[in-house]
């Protein structure tokens, strides 16, 4: 009796481990429907390098071309980067990716969730390796666009406000616009300048002056251009030599004395206007100066006598 309340216990339980083994193969099939042959392929890791995630989790899947080739396998916050994404990807995918690919987080459907999508890179670039590090980028969301439009918005209004005061201040006549759209006579002198420019500038066509020539005259050119030439290469050697001119102007000795020797020469002009010592008096003596005149005259009319009269004044004789 013994006997056959075991083997009925033994059987009952062979068919509750049958059950329970359709039932778990039942929910893997429907769970993991079309991906077990991707769970069970080889991966490789990659990393990426994304200043914002923009709350992107752990298990969100990664996209190559528009196809699912892994997931996210861990984020870590980074103090240059911002984070580092950790993909864990099928290694069959690693052929289609260079090294200069880049990792961007998009938004999938309504309800914001993330994921990422790997670009393959330049055609010339090196193929990638596992555990290589990769740029990465997030997409702007609506929040940022919302953002951005709303300064451009208050921008454009305040832009729309200066401009209904301007409009206004035309209508009631108020600064110089409205004068310059009322006045005839702006109107008429604008009218006889360009009148007068015509002319100016058809005389200059048609005539042989020196403006005509300055415009028409090649050799001009060619001589503005040797000039400039000369004289750069003047500069450089200036630069390169060692002689008086690149004294001149490198040393700080000679600015010293220079401005030595002006500070001087302006105490001297000021003593001699202030009428100190012997220069300050003939300065500053106006009868001597009138005396020294006179004096001037009589001698140049003395030799304008001896030049008229020289047997005056000379006198020769033999015996």
């Amino acid at each position: 009796m013994f006997n056959i309340k075991k083997q009925l216990l033994w059987s009952k339980l062979k068919v509750g481990l049958v059950i329970t083994l359709a039932l778990l193969t039942l929910f893997i099939a429907v769970f993991f429907a079309g991906s077990i042959e991707r769970i069970l392929s080889p991966k490789a890791d990659l990393k990426a390098q994304i200043q914002n995630v923009k709350g992107l989790r752990r298990g969100a899947p990664v996209w190559v071309s528009g196809i699912e080739v892994g997931s996210v396998k861990s984020i870590d916050l980074h103090p240059v980067y911002g984070t580092i994404v950790t993909l864990s990807i099928d290694r069959n995918a690693l052929g289609f990716l260079k090294k200069d690919a880049e990792a961007s987080v998009l938004t999938m459907g309504l309800l914001g969730d993330k994921y990422i999508e790997l670009s393959n890179g330049t055609q010339g670039a090196e193929p990638i390796k596992p555990e290589d590090m990769i740029k990465g980028a997030t997409q702007f969301e609506l929040k940022d666009v919302m953002e951005a439009s709303t300064s451009s918005i208050e921008k454009i209004a305040g832009f729309i406000g200066k401009l209904e005061n301007l409009v206004t201040k035309i209508e009631k006549g108020e600064g110089t616009i409205p004068k310059f759209l009322t006045d005839p006579s702006i109107y008429e002198n604008l009218r006889e300048t360009t009148k007068t420019l015509s002319l100016v500038l058809k005389d200059i066509e048609s005539g042989q002056g020196t403006i005509n020539m300055l415009l028409e005259d090649p050799s001009l050119y060619n001589k503005l251009l040797a000039t400039s030439s000369s004289i750069e290469e003047l500069s450089k050697k200036i630069k390169e030599s060692s002689g008086t001119l690149n004294k001149l102007i490198e040393d700080p000795e000679l600015y010293e004395n220079l401005n030595k020797a002006s500070q001087q020469l302006s105490s001297i002009l000021e003593k001699i206007e202030a009428g100190e010592g012997i220069a300050g008096d003939l300065i500053a003596d106006r009868k001597f100066a009138s005396d020294l005149k006179d004096t001037v005259m009589e001698i140049r009319e003395l030799t304008k006598d001896i030049r008229e009269n020289p047997r005056k004044y000379f006198k020769f004789s033999l015996f």
